[in-house]
């Protein structure tokens, strides 16, 4: 392949100053809405401060545009930005783990595009290029990749149909090579897409819309009483004659908004998904208001993690997402492999990647995890009932929840186990939010075995094996073992560790 050239110095699309200008409407809306509902003479000095703010941020916008270069050379990659504080950050070519490139709605409109670097370990994307033409950015994204390849041995070649389900590989390296262009691997047709979003409730977006609301002093009751006066008149009236009846409307309501919500959130962002094997890279893409499209090189993916909850493994959905070693916050230290599928196709998808069973049984932890979970759900109920009961004393039938709470705990026992097979290290957990954690043994970095003040009462331990780059929201850890066996399975994990390691400098 012909060596690429380096890419000279760079400026941003001149159109991401008509992008930046458009996003910052909003802020005028915000500061100028107060005069348009109530324009009386006290409110004139918004329109000052507005003044103020574009003269501000419209210079702004356009000095930084300016200032925002971008170099990038067979060795590193070179970004030069800010106005007040100025910034030359230098990115070596073989840390880059991962370059996005993403189409939001109105630059997608323009022509443009938003490039991301990821290196291994940041918590965020270290160069964003915002924004960049369609062409330049897959072309970066292509000199990149053209100049990793010149620096890495060339991967181990192996076969391009997977292995069986169950069999590991024999080598650390866990790149596979398929055809030159590449094979699709697995695609989200709009049906699955929409069905997802029925296992997704959602009450953030709810929250954010009626805080909206208020914020521009329009009434939610008002709404809601033109609704009742209208189409919802016949249940207005039923709800009128019980206050439970009018109770249990409100949640089926806030319930149904929730699902809506959960639907369309999946809808934006799982829409025509599609995950390709080109060489040693997975290749995703996705979105209907933002297109996002991103690679995980397979050498970098540390734990292979099943995501279910008790409504979708009833009916045997799951979601496959890989732990790399470049942390994307707003994935939770995730990358999202296959977005909804059978366990079979998980499975399957997973064999390009590392091949893994699902474990017919798992280890217990100890039961002692029930009492303290229970102590933990008391304490919080308590302490949510208990100010609330003082002014109204009607709280206090809050408390009846406890037994639930108690089912609660019991659950979550039995939900949690571990085991460590041949090759890897399986840890099961969760009630509401399900995940099986796959940890290959050449991945571990840390071995931890901690024991908090009430732990060592009962003479508990929890065991925790760290990989590089894990997120900072869920971790493969075993929760309440005995002493004993704690101690035991930090031995074996090492012990096997070591034993992986040697095995794989003796076939090099």
């Amino acid at each position: 392949m012909e060596p690429a050239s380096p890419i000279e110095a760079q400026r941003l699309h001149p159109l991401t100053l008509v992008q930046r200008f458009v996003v910052s409407l909003p802020g005028y809306v915000v500061l100028l809405w107060p005069l348009v509902r109530n324009p009386d003479a006290s409110a004139w000095f918004t329109v000052l401060f507005a003044v103020g703010f574009g003269a501000l941020t419209l210079p702004l916008i356009f000095l930084q545009y300016l200032r925002f270069r971008y170099w990038i050379t067979p060795q590193e990659i070179i970004i030069h930005s800010g106005v007040l504080t100025r910034r030359r950050r230098n990115i070596p070519i073989e840390r880059v783990q991962n370059i996005e490139v993403e189409q939001p709605l109105l630059p997608r409109l323009l022509g443009m595009a938003k490039v991301k670097i990821v290196t291994a370990g940041s918590t965020a994307a270290e160069g964003v290029m915002e924004f960049v033409s369609v062409q330049e950015a897959h072309h970066i994204r292509e000199v990149v990749r053209s100049y990793q390849r010149q620096s890495d041995p060339a991967p181990v070649a192996l076969p391009v149909e997977p292995p069986a389900a169950g069999a590991f590989p024999a080598s650390d390296n866990l790149a596979i090579t398929g055809h030159a262009g590449g094979r699709a691997l697995f695609e989200l047709p709009l049906s699955r897409v929409l069905l997802s979003g029925v296992f997704r409730f959602s009450l953030l977006y709810i929250a954010l819309m009626f805080s909206g609301l208020q914020y521009f002093n329009v009434d939610a009751e008002e709404i809601v009483d033109w609704l009742m006066r209208g189409v919802l008149a016949p249940l207005s009236d039923m709800a009128q004659t019980s206050p439970w009846l009018l109770a249990s409307v409100s949640v089926a309501a806030a319930a149904l908004l929730a699902w809506i919500t959960g639907i369309l959130v999946n809808l934006n962002k799982f829409y025509r998904f599609s995950l390709r094997l080109e060489k040693d890279k997975l290749q995703r893409r996705s979105g209907l208001l933002t297109v996002s499209e991103g690679t995980i090189p397979l050498k970098r993916i540390q734990t292979l993690i099943m995501v279910s909850n008790p409504l979708m493994r009833r009916f045997g959905w799951y979601r496959l997402e890989l732990q790399t070693m470049g942390i994307d916050v707003q994935e939770r230290g995730h990358q999202v492999a296959v977005p909804f599928a059978q366990g079979a196709e998980i499975l399957r998808q997973a064999a390009y990647i590392y091949p893994f069973s699902l474990p017919e049984t798992f280890q217990s932890v100890s039961p002692l995890t029930i009492r303290r979970a229970l102590v933990r759900y008391t304490f919080a109920l308590l302490v949510a009932v208990g100010p609330v009961a003082y002014f109204l004393p009607m709280a206090w039938w809050g408390l009846l929840a406890w037994p639930g709470l108690a089912g609660l705990a019991v659950l979550q026992f039995r939900r949690h186990g571990y085991l460590l097979a041949e090759e890897a290290l399986y840890v099961r957990r969760g009630v509401l939010r399900q995940h099986l954690w796959v940890v290959p043994i050449e991945k571990f970095q840390v071995f931890y075995a901690t024991a908090s003040l009430f732990q060592r009462r009962l003479g508990l331990k929890s065991v925790l094996v760290d990989t590089a780059g894990a997120g900072g929201f869920a971790y493969p850890v075993v929760v309440d073992l005995p002493d004993e066996t704690a101690d035991a399975l930090l031995t074996t994990l090492y012990a096997r560790f070591q034993q992986r390691m040697g095995r794989s400098k003796a076939a090099r």
